[in-house]
């Protein structure tokens, strides 16, 4: 698997989870906790298979994966 999610969209989807799992604990609804381990995992990962279905790559543009680390 090849990198789809660049690292602003990683910080994104990391926040979106986490409210998710937030407002589903508050409220006790177990699905929409579970629905929001789906944008954390991927920002883990940095892979979407939504992304990768649309034609998507948010690496393209990265800074961290153009740069040479010395």
């Amino acid at each position: 698997m090849d990198c789809n999610v660049g690292v602003m969209e990683q910080k994104a989807r990391v926040l979106a989870g986490l409210a998710l799992v937030g407002i589903g604990a508050y409220y006790n609804v177990k699905a929409l906790a579970a629905l929001g381990l789906i944008p954390i995992a991927t920002a883990i990962v940095r892979w979407c298979p939504i992304n990768a279905a649309i034609g998507y790559n948010g690496c393209e543009n990265s800074s961290e994966e153009t740069t040479s680390h010395q």
